[in-house]
């Protein structure tokens, strides 16, 4: 049964942890209307004011061929491909069926065991499984988008949130998603500018027009014009 939005939280949004205290992508909105996400760090650090960007999916654990599990387990097998598991890599993550029995449904994972490349991992479900899955049906190893999080300079990925405060390698924060921000800036940009991901690493740019139409908005430029390389007040949109 899918659980209700979580309304009191151990850690502040100005706060980060080695250990994890919520669950990834849990939701959190302030007095003020700001929202925040639960997100975990990659392997770098991230300075405060940077967009995070969201970790892309290993090709070789997507449309993988099921192990024969039934209608209420939790408890899955799968072999993957040329690439190892980590341990919980996929935590707060999804099992995505993607074709043939159980299509279209998702469940998301509380942890995994490791697992070298052609492995086979163990899946520990947050759910049960509502449609059992059989050796025809292919699904995918979906991580979470705030699981993960790198300032990275690729522009197309999707953005999860500005780092409020700096948060080391490893540790969980707070991504702030929605509402007033305080984002690093990339050139210049008049207020009520669309941003969108900057080519310099967690930063936010105005949208051109005619080269952005494949990049993501993440909020609108707020209250002042933009400096370069400064950190400005942005509006943001992601939540």
């Amino acid at each position: 049964m899918a659980q209700p939005m979580k309304l009191s939280f151990t850690q502040d949004v100005t706060e980060t942890s080695p250990a994890k205290r919520e669950a990834v992508g849990a939701l959190r909105i302030t007095a003020d209307g700001r929202k925040f996400r639960y997100a975990k760090a990659g392997a770098a650090a991230i300075s405060a004011g940077s967009l995070g960007m969201a970790p892309a999916a290993v090709a070789v654990h997507q449309n993988l061929a099921a192990t024969p599990a039934a209608v209420g387990d939790r408890v899955l097998s799968l072999t993957v491909g040329a690439a190892a598991v980590a341990e919980n890599a996929y935590e707060d993550g999804y099992l995505q069926v993607a074709d043939a029995a159980g299509k279209g449904r998702q469940c998301r994972i509380l942890s995994n065991t490791a697992c070298a490349a052609g492995g086979t991992v163990v899946l520990t479900l947050a759910e049960p499984l509502r449609v059992a899955l059989t050796t025809a049906s292919k699904v995918s190893l979906v991580p979470s988008p705030w699981g993960g999080v790198a300032a990275s300079a690729t522009e197309e990925n999707l953005p999860v949130g500005v780092a409020p405060c700096d948060v080391p390698a490893g540790h969980y924060f707070f991504a702030q998603t929605g509402g007033v921000a305080c984002c690093l800036a990339a050139g210049t940009a008049p207020v009520g500018s669309m941003l969108v991901p900057g080519a310099t690493a967690g930063s936010v740019t105005a949208m051109n027009a005619s080269l952005d139409t494949d990049q993501p908005v993440a909020g609108v430029a707020f209250a002042a014009a933009f400096t370069d390389g400064h950190c400005q007040p942005c509006f943001l949109t992601l939540d």
